[in-house]
C-alpha cells in the first residue's frame, strides 16, 4: 500500500477497515503495510474504498500499476436509495416464471454479472464461474436432458408428465439460465456462489428483468455428467446456483404478506 503523503490526513480509517489488520503506521504517523501483507493482503480494496481524501494506493490489485483512487468509481449520494425505496425494491421481487419470446442483450447481461462480481465472498476470492445460454434453443436443451436424466432415473415424475404434455416445469421457457460454479476446495463455495447468485437476481430486478432460481437444473447437474459435458463444468468443480433469466410476461402491481419473521434478542 502507497498513502501520498502530500495528501493523507492521518485520520486511521484505513488501518480500522483492514479486515486483517495489515496497515500500520510509520514513524511519521502515515499508513503502510506490514511485511506479512505481501502473503496475506486479500486485495480487498477497502483501505482505498474508505480513505476520505483519496491517498491510498494498493499495488497487489488486478489493475496494472496497483489500484489507485482514479481507478474507482465514486460513491454519489445522489444515487443513494432512501429506506423506503430499498425496502420497495426488495420487496418487491418476485420469482419469475413466465418470460416475453425475447432475449437480453448480451450486453446487459455482462453488466449483471459484473454487479454480481461485488458479491461479499469468503477471503474476497470471488470462486463463481457463470456459464451462460446465449440462445432460447440453448436453454430449452438443458431443459431437455434435465427431463431426460429424470425419466431414466424415475424422479420427479409430475415434471417428466408436463414436459410431454409441452410445458417446461424446468427452466419454464426462459430464454437464458445462467449457472455458477466454483472449485469444491474453496473457502465457501456454495455460499460464495450463492451470494454471487442473489446479487445477479437483484441487479436483473433493477433493470427491469425477471429472474428465478433453476433449483431442478441445478440438483440434476450435479450428478448427470451428460449435462456437466455439455455445460463444460471442470473437474473438481460443483455447481452451486443456476438461475433463470428474461423480461418477465407480466408486471407485478402489489407486494403480498409474509410471514412475521421470528427473531430471538440476547442481552
Amino acid at each position: 500500500m502507497f498513502a501520498d503523503k502530500e495528501t493523507c490526513k492521518r485520520c486511521g480509517a484505513c488501518l480500522d477497515e483492514c479486515p486483517f489488520d495489515l496497515i500500520v503506521t510509520d514513524a511519521e504517523g502515515f499508513p503502510k503495510l506490514r511485511p506479512a501483507a505481501k502473503k496475506t493482503c486479500i486485495n480487498c480494496g477497502h483501505c482505498v474504498a474508505v480513505c476520505p481524501v483519496g491517498a491510498v494506493t494498493l499495488p497487489p490489485m488486478p489493475v496494472t500499476d496497483g489500484l489507485g483512487p482514479d481507478q474507482c468509481a465514486p460513491l454519489s449520494r445522489d444515487l443513494r436509495l432512501t429506506p423506503e425505496q430499498a425496502d420497495q425494491f426488495l420487496s418487491g421481487r418476485r420469482s419469475t416464471r413466465t418470460y416475453r419470446d425475447k432475449v437480453v442483450p448480451e450486453a446487459v447481461l455482462n453488466h449483471l454479472f459484473a454487479v454480481s462480481s461485488f458479491a461479499p465472498s469468503a477471503k474476497n476470492g470471488q470462486p463463481a464461474r457463470w456459464i451462460v445460454t446465449r440462445t432460447p434453443q440453448a436453454t430449452r436443451r438443458l431443459a431437455g436432458m434435465t427431463v431426460e436424466y429424470m425419466a431414466t432415473n424415475s424422479i420427479f415424475p409430475g415434471v417428466v408428465k408436463n414436459w410431454e404434455k409441452g410445458l417446461d416445469k424446468i427452466l419454464h421457457g426462459a430464454p437464458h439460465v445462467a449457472v455458477a460454479h466454483a472449485p469444491e476446495d474453496g473457502f465457501n463455495p456454495a455460499e460464495d456462489c450463492a451470494l454471487s447468485a442473489a446479487y445477479l437476481e437483484l441487479a436483473a430486478h433493477a433493470h427491469g428483468l425477471g429472474a428465478c432460481w433453476a433449483g431442478f437444473l441445478m440438483e440434476v447437474a450435479e450428478g448427470c455428467c451428460a449435462i456437466r459435458r455439455e455445460l463444460g463444468i471442470p473437474e473438481g468443480h460443483g455447481v452451486y446456483a443456476a438461475l433463470m433469466l428474461g423480461y418477465p410476461k407480466y408486471r407485478y402491481q402489489r407486494i403480498p404478506t409474509r410471514s412475521v419473521v421470528e427473531v430471538s434478542w440476547l442481552d
